[in-house]
């Protein structure tokens, strides 16, 4: 498998990677799901990279080939343009797929233990949104440096005097939404304020890492087996659009 991506072109346009062996990096502790749920879950989420019709390039990383996802498509798009300016004669676009899928294929390159590429899988956050994590963390750690992972935001909220996750209502399911970027938390809390002014009050934003969601899933603590299973990972506004966006455009091609 070729590679076209240089390390210095991602690295250049993100500032920041994030190996995504860093998701399993435990942070909650809460009720396994199975491997079919997990999944699930993590396919409500659209990740984007780069390849043609044949395969995914590989990023050069230290002499170790890097299967790369961004978590944005116009980052993904800078890079195309980046490499086919570089190498007018390749044939690259960006390539959406769940993060479900990824998750799968790093689980099976652990199980197999292969020595075949990629070496490693590296998500290129949303840089916006590890500035958000990072001032959360900050408000209680001003010597926090850097956000270990891949950031979701999410409420908490006082119920009795008891600090519990902050949920929506849909019909006679609760949920409980982890967001990738803040702005739309801010923007449910909003539309809470306007109609629960005094439960509103008691609200704080928080952030945890991708990888302590994950660690959740694949944990065993039965306590919490409700909290798990209501679990919602929200993609942010660009990701959602883009992958709507896609969807009519393939509609329109039947």
């Amino acid at each position: 498998m070729k590679s076209f991506i240089r390390s210095s072109v991602i690295l250049g346009l993100v500032g920041s990677s994030v190996l995504i062996s860093s998701l399993l990096d435990s942070s909650l502790n809460v009720l396994a799901l199975t491997p079919k749920q997990i999944v699930e879950k993590l396919n409500q989420i659209p990740v984007f990279t780069i390849g043609n019709s044949n395969e995914i390039l590989l990023s050069t990383e230290d002499d170790r080939r890097a299967f790369v996802t961004y978590l944005s498509h116009q980052d993904a798009q800078q890079v195309v343009k980046e490499i086919t300016k570089e190498n007018p004669e390749t044939k690259v676009e960006v390539i959406t797929i769940p993060l479900g899928q990824v998750y799968e294929l790093l689980k099976n390159k652990e199980k197999s233990q292969s020595q075949e590429p990629p070496d490693l899988f590296t998500f290129v956050p949303l840089k916006a949104q590890l500035k958000s994590a990072l001032s959360i963390l900050r408000e209680e750690d001003p010597n926090i440096e850097s956000f270990p992972g891949i950031p979701l935001f999410y409420g908490m909220v006082k119920v009795d005097k008891q600090d519990t996750f902050l949920s929506v209502q849909d019909g006679k399911e609760s949920f409980t939404p982890f967001y990738f970027e803040r702005e739309s938390l801010q923007k449910l809390i909003e539309n809470i304020r306007l109609k629960q002014p005094e439960f509103a009050s008691s609200i704080k934003v928080k952030v945890t890492p991708l990888g302590g969601i994950v660690s959740a899933f694949e944990s065993d603590d039965k306590k919490k087996e409700d909290f798990v299973k209501s679990v919602i990972l929200v993609p942010s506004q660009e990701s959602a659009k883009k992958v709507l966006e896609t969807s009519k455009q393939n509609q329109q091609a039947k």
